[in-house]
């Protein structure tokens, strides 16, 4: 028995042993690499420079000898840090001219990091998306890659995917990429998502057009985003956005409608937010608090009326939106008397503290403007007699 625990012993020691070894022995390899990474990245800053000094293109022995070498890791992130220095020096418009003309040399390493591990997906897709090499079709072997991409469980390879398709793919692939993901029943960030759109490099209005061309085919978790993504791009989808308020639409979608409608005025709009504010008490509070909010950008009678209704309410929310929208549409409107004078003690003292912050605000701009002009007025002391 103290045999066999001593071998036990020994065995661990060994392993020990053999770890501290491992762990000097890779410890000896990065400090070696990192010694060695200035020259190697000077090396690739060269032979960049005179391919892109060059305007002839790449012949097909050096090809394959790149396409070789990028297919490598280590050798493709020692590229692209030669790259970024020539960005800084101010040659990175000529290298990415350079990279569109010889597309070809950068595709078999796509094939190769296609079969590697998402670390390596997302790097390589990072960088296509980085030197602009996707094309117009679906064929396009950087496309299909893009769009292989796009159904990874990593988030980062998704990202890497799509912003390498907006940075030069047409709006339609940009739509493929979506519907593959909705397939797959991917939800990728709606933030990424709405942030990513806006990063479109094409015409953000086409593609704005094509989303809703293919409204029915996409989720309500997509159909927020994207609606969240027009409200930033186009004022030209009120009539198409207001069926979305009419029908039984997931309410996200239609909290994100209602957005819209107080980014953008719509007349026919109008008469749906103030119903909404009515009817605090029927529909869900939110509806209403939003809708309050909306309608500062519908003056008018029937507005005012619906906003009046809504400082009644009880939960806070759509009567602090609706004081809000108030003071801004209705100040000077003999209808405040209602509430000012009624017997709803919390409608009161809210649009009565409204009003006083607005016009204290109102108080503040003359005298803000009055100092400007006195401080331009008065040259400044230079100490001179």
């Amino acid at each position: 028995m103290v045999l066999r625990v001593n071998i036990l012993i020994y065995m661990y020691m060994v392993l020990c042993v053999c770890m501290l070894a491992f762990n000097a022995a890779y410890a000896g390899r990065r400090k070696w690499s990192d010694l060695h990474r200035p020259g190697k990245i000077k090396k690739w800053k060269e032979r960049i420079g005179i391919l892109i000094e060059s305007e002839q293109p790449v012949n097909s022995k050096e090809t394959k000898e790149l396409m070789k070498t990028l297919a490598k890791p280590a050798q493709i992130s020692l590229f692209y840090k030669a790259q970024q220095e020539l960005w800084q020096e101010g040659k990175g418009e000529r290298f990415l001219d350079w990279a569109a003309a010889n597309r070809r040399i950068f595709i078999t390493p796509c094939e190769k990091y296609s079969k590697k591990s998402v670390m390596y997906k997302a790097f390589y897709a990072f960088l296509i998306g980085q030197y602009k090499l996707c094309g117009t079709t679906q064929r396009d072997p950087f496309v299909r890659f893009m769009l292989q991409l796009v159904t990874e469980h990593s988030i980062y390879c998704r990202e890497n995917a799509l912003q390498a398709l907006y940075a030069n793919a047409p709006a339609a692939i940009v739509i493929r990429a979506y519907q593959l993901m909705v397939r797959q029943e991917i939800e990728h960030s709606s933030k990424l998502v709405t942030d990513g759109l806006l990063a479109f490099a094409d015409d953000r209005v086409e593609l704005a057009g094509l989303l809703w061309d293919h409204w029915n085919e996409f989720p309500p978790f997509y159909q927020t985003a994207f609606i969240n993504f027009i409200r930033l791009v186009t004022d030209g989808f009120g009539r198409r956005f207001l069926s979305l308020l009419r029908e039984e639409t997931d309410r996200e979608v239609q909290f994100a409608v209602i957005r819209y409608y107080r980014r953008y005025h719509y007349e026919e709009a109008g008469p749906v937010l103030c119903r909404m504010v009515m009817e605090w008490n029927i529909d869900d509070w939110e509806f209403a608090a939003l809708a309050a909010a909306s309608l500062e950008n519908y003056p008018g009678e029937d507005s005012i009326r619906a906003l009046i209704q809504g400082m009644y309410s009880s939960n806070w929310y759509i009567r602090d939106n609706a004081s809000d929208s108030l003071v801004r549409i209705g100040r000077d409107s003999v209808l405040l008397q209602e509430v000012l004078q009624g017997t709803d003690r919390y409608a009161k003292d809210m649009l009565q503290y409204k009003l006083d912050q607005l016009g204290k605000a109102l108080d503040m701009e003359p005298a803000a403007e009055a100092a400007a002009a006195l401080e331009q007025e008065v040259a400044p002391d230079d100490g001179r007699d």
